[in-house]
Formats: structure tokens, sequence, C-alpha cells
């Protein structure tokens, strides 16, 4: 791992642990301890595995998006990268995700231009997913601040997704930035990225995208279902789809606060949406909220670290795409 990645890894960590100790004494750490301590752990490889499916389903879509787009790359090493880019959710509002395009064209030569819409349309299919299934809970519940979060995360995404499916505009706006003094630079780039989303936005592909979300998702909602079993919530149905709207909003919280791995907004919502939906008091809530965060965010975490670990020279020279040295749009000889 280059030095700059490393210093931000780090930077979120500190950023983690401060919110891990805030979480803590907020939930009396001798009475989080003894709740810890008598949570069934059965119920967590079911979690981890359900996560796991989660995990796969989004490998899915980023292979499957990028054979659209024409990128000739074999699953392995589409896995290998996926696998790296993992650890890249530690970056502030996951922009070191962008680098999965980086490693793409280090393999296969694809400018980034091209490759990285696939990045933006994950994040922006995941997010429709969540919203997906955060909807039924939307409206069952009196939540304002929960409504308001959906709304905003909701209207931003489609307004994207409906300026780049808009052809004329789009091409309209492209055009006159090649006028512009610095943008006409990048012109070639732009016009490369704008072709990629506007494809992997096509109605077609954006409910195929969706709905491999809305399932992998699902199932990490329902890992936070079996967490809260394990503390001992009474399982029924009424719980599991509360469960699924807890976890879903409470990411799409994380996601818009912008963290590196949406530390401290996905972890509060948890808490604070537990409590006022299953009545749990803060100190479950919270030993909820840190078991599925361990069983989701940091899972993922340490698959992203053992990739690295293994394959290194996928991120060789990263450091020059961070700190702009690299002609994205330059094929490799």
């Amino acid at each position: 791992m280059d030095p700059q990645l490393r210093t931000k890894f780090l930077w979120s960590l500190l950023l983690a642990l401060v919110v891990y100790m805030a979480l803590i004494l907020y939930a009396d750490w001798q009475a989080l301890a003894e709740t810890l301590a008598g949570f069934q752990w059965i119920y967590l490889p079911g979690a981890l595995g359900l996560t796991l499916i989660n995990y796969l389903g989004r490998l899915l879509k980023w292979h499957w998006y990028l054979q659209l787009i024409g990128v000739r790359i074999s699953r392995a090493d589409s896995g290998r990268i996926f696998g790296v880019g993992m650890l890249m959710v530690m970056t502030p509002g996951k922009v070191g995700e962008f680098l999965k395009s980086y490693m793409v064209k280090n393999i296969t030569g694809t400018p980034m231009s091209v490759t990285a819409p696939v990045v933006l349309a994950e994040r922006m299919t995941d997010g429709l997913a969540m919203l997906i299934l955060a909807g039924v809970g939307l409206f069952a519940f009196q939540d304002t601040t929960a409504r308001l979060v959906a709304i905003v995360a909701l209207l931003a995404i489609l307004s994207i997704i409906l300026l780049v499916q808009v052809r004329p505009l789009a091409l309209w706006m492209l055009n006159f930035g090649e006028k512009l003094p610095v943008v006409n630079r990048f012109a070639h780039g732009l016009h490369e990225f704008y072709e990629s989303s506007y494809l992997l936005f096509r109605p077609r592909n954006l409910v195929i995208a969706v709905s491999i979300g809305v399932v992998s998702w699902l199932c990490e909602g329902i890992a936070y279902y079996l967490v809260l079993v394990g503390m001992g919530i009474t399982p029924n149905w009424e719980v599991l789809l509360i469960s699924i709207f807890i976890f879903s909003i409470s990411t799409v919280v994380g996601a818009l606060i912008a963290t590196p791995g949406g530390l401290g907004g996905t972890e509060g919502s948890l808490v604070a949406l537990s409590g006022q939906l299953l009545e749990m008091a803060r100190t479950p809530a919270s030993a909820a909220a840190l078991l599925i965060r361990f069983a989701t965010l940091w899972f993922g975490v340490a698959i992203g670290i053992v990739s690295v670990i293994l394959w290194p020279k996928l991120l060789s020279g990263s450091e020059q795409v961070a700190a702009g040295g690299v002609d994205t749009d330059q094929r490799k000889e």
C-alpha cells in the first residue's frame, strides 16, 4: 500500500476509534460488556454469511458493468480488483473506490474515464436499492428526519440519472465545456465518461443493477435482524421488516455524511432508530450497532486488507493517481 493510502487509512482508523469510544461511553462500557457477554454468538456466523452474499452480489454487478461497457477482463482479475477496492470504503465519501478504475487500467489499458462511471453507478444503484428496501418503513413509521433523508437522497440520485439520460442536454453541456479554457483539456475524457454513464443508466440496465442491489442489501438487513435476535429481541415478521428499514436508512445516512465507511452517521442512526422503533435501551442498541458494523463494514475492510497483501501490484503507481500525476486517458502500450 502506498504511503498516501496508508495515511488515509490510518486517519480513518483514528476516526473509527473516536466514534466507537463515544458509542461505548454513551452505552456505559460496563453495561455494554455485560450485554455483549450475553449475546447469543451462534447468530454471528449467519450474519457474516449474509454479508458475504451481499459482497458476492455486488461483485457480480461490478463484473457485469465492466462487460457491459466493453472492458475485456477475466472474472479472476475483476474479483481481485473488487477485493482490493473493499478497503477503499475507508476513504472520505468512498472516493478511493475510483482507484478500482486505475487497477482496471493497469490490467486492461482501458482509460479510467471509461470505467469511472461504473464506480458511480455502483454507488447510485446501491443507494436506490436501499431506499427501496426502506420504502415500506418510511410510510409505516412517522419519522420526519428519516423521510427527509430518503427524499433528499432519492432526488439527488434521480436527478443525476435523468440528466445523463437526456442525451441532447448532456451533449450540449459537454460541447459547451469544450469551449472553456480549463475544461477543454479534459473534453475527450468527459465524453468517454458520459458515454459509459449513458449506457450504464439505460432503463433496462438500471432495473437489473437495482434488482441485484435489492437482493444484496436485503441480506445485510436480515443480518442486522439476526444480530437483534441474538440480543434477545423476539423474532417475528414485524421486527424483520423494521430491522431491514433501520439498517437501510442508517446506511443511506452514513453515505450522505461522506465520512470513511459512513462512520458516526450509520452507528448513530442505528442506535437512535432501534431505540425509537424497537424500544431498545441505549446499551443493547449500541451493542447491536457495534456487532452489525463488525459483520458488515469491518468484515469487508478485512477482506480488502488481505486482498492488498496478496495483490499489491494492482495498486502500483496509485499514489500518482491520488496526486493527479497520471494521464487517465493514456492506454497501456
